[in-house]
């Protein structure tokens, strides 16, 4: 099942790759499903089944092309869903174009239901292919038409809840290919566990044109036509796809681009591993932010890995840092603590241990430290808005709730406090505390932003894009600053009631 979210900038690329799943050719025992939503607006969504063995005319598989190539169309592989009017709150019509006028959130529910009412399987797979950066944004697979995205808890329900509709015919979603930016993190494997067997995605940039398609599919339909005694090996085939997507995707650095890509077991076990861990890691640092380690927690936090505006940074990478800058743990108590905790959370994210990482690789020097998962660690407390709301989004994981001790969120909380530089003493004189008064009132809350993105897209602000899906690093955002409202005294001259600066005294 493929999930196309390409109502937005990155429509072209993904009709390209859809194009490429067409080329892949077909196996008897298996069905490909595409969700692919346009960008242009009056075209509705579609989803198509890929070279449907009814309209081939036969029933033996072909991987790739005949001998002698064409370029297979995809018009009659295209399938009418039928659309509820609960669904689309579309009136008595009940016509499948109003598939076109569903959230991103309702879109994906009614694949993913029509996939497993219309195309029950033993074993599914999904790709869910759009914008990412999930985490504290909730707005993974942004759709212009309407203005919407899907949360991390929202994405949680609806995986749990098509996880549960299978497992009741002891069928298994194996795989969540998360082609987006920034989706291979602690609080998405957190979120996504046990509704799946394993998740695949980058902590950083993802490129659309990075995840050979073709070839994965043509994996896949091979290992399935010849899996002895019709059982497939998973694991082996989950690390397959993994390594095809890794040496197609490291190609994009002869275009200066740098990437990484990781496969994770969503298993229960090997995802709650991290937990004890992280609650040790978590109480260590909010003691050191009021007992003396305060700057090494910002050094480590500088120094390691991160990605997208400094939002990111790798958990992993992140430990390391601090445990090499604890050089005094032999006499200092609390540097020693530190250091233990960073040592226990590393234990744990290192590959083909009892933890969540299978497989953690990157390409570029850019992402030279990636470890596999990343973690939510922004320089300072992000504006709440009418868009964004971070702490009451945060709150909601399953990465906070299910914490019995100190959470990452308390950390942040005090991190955010902590770090603040004071605001600047600026003495006002009595003459100017009305336009001082009054240029608060106006100006309040300020908010630090970015500059505006390449490409816009309406739910994700702030973020830049290429054409093909990856964005611009930045390395700005590190400044945590007051936001207290401060203005020089010749500035507040501005607010005299329109009547010109006022004369001094003499």
């Amino acid at each position: 099942m493929f999930f196309f979210a390409s109502d937005n900038n990155l429509s072209p690329s993904m009709l390209y790759q859809l194009k490429s799943i067409k080329s892949a050719g077909y196996q008897p025992d298996t069905n490909v499903l595409v969700h692919f939503d346009p960008h242009e607006r009056g075209i509705p969504s579609m989803i198509f089944e890929i070279n449907r063995l009814e309209r081939m005319g036969q029933t033996n598989p072909q991987f790739g092309d005949e001998p002698n190539p064409t370029v297979r169309d995809l018009a009659s592989d295209r399938v009418r869903p039928p659309i509820t009017n609960d669904e689309c709150n579309c009136g008595d019509s009940g016509d499948s174009s109003d598939y076109d006028n569903l959230s991103a959130e309702d879109a994906l529910r009614h694949f993913l239901t029509f996939a497993q009412e219309r195309y029950p399987a033993d074993k599914y797979m999904l790709f869910l292919v759009g914008h990412g950066m999930v985490v504290g944004r909730d707005a993974f697979l942004p759709d212009d038409n309407p203005n919407s995205g899907i949360t991390l808890v929202d994405l949680g329900r609806i995986l749990r809840d098509f996880s549960q509709e299978i497992g009741e015919r002891n069928e298994v979603l194996e795989l969540v290919g998360l082609h987006s930016c920034s989706m291979s993190a602690v609080e998405v494997a957190y979120q996504l566990k046990g509704k799946a067997s394993y998740m695949m995605g980058a902590e950083g940039l993802s490129f659309i044109g990075a995840w050979p398609y073709r070839q994965m599919l043509q994996k896949i339909f091979w290992t399935i036509n010849y899996a002895t005694g019709g059982v497939v090996n998973v694991p082996d085939l989950m690390n397959e796809l993994h390594d095809l997507c890794l040496h197609n995707g490291a190609d994009f650095i002869f275009a200066g681009y740098s990437s990484d890509l990781c496969l994770c077991s969503l298993e229960l076990k090997r995802v709650d591993a991290l937990s004890k861990p992280i609650e040790e890691l978590t109480q260590a640092l909010q003691a050191g932010l009021n007992d003396g380690g305060r700057d090494l927690i910002l050094l480590a936090h500088w120094e390691s890995q991160s990605y997208f505006q400094e939002v990111y940074t790798d958990l992993y990478d992140f430990c390391l840092c601090l445990k090499e800058r604890c050089i005094d743990f032999e006499k200092n108590q609390l540097q020693n603590t530190m250091k233990e905790a960073c040592e226990s959370v590393m234990a744990v994210l290192e590959t083909g241990t009892k933890g969540p990482i299978v497989q953690a690789d990157f390409f570029g020097p850019d992402c030279q430290y990636s470890h596999g998962l990343s973690i939510y660690f922004p320089w300072t407390r992000p504006v709440e808005d009418a868009r964004e709301h971070f702490s009451k989004n945060y709150q909601a994981y399953a990465f906070v709730t299910e914490m019995c001790g100190a959470s990452w969120f308390q950390f942040l909380d005090d991190y955010f406090e902590k770090t603040k530089r004071p605001k600047r003493n600026i003495v006002i004189s009595p003459d100017y505390q009305e336009e001082l008064k009054f240029a608060e009132s106006m100006f309040r809350p300020i908010a630090f932003r970015g500059g505006p993105a390449q490409y816009p897209v309406a739910a994700l602000t702030g973020k830049d894009n290429p054409a093909d899906a990856g964005g611009e690093f930045s390395y700005s955002f590190i400044k945590n600053y007051s936001r207290e409202f401060a203005i020089t005294e010749r500035a507040l001259k501005v607010f005299a009631n329109g009547k010109g600066p006022k004369q001094e005294k003499k």
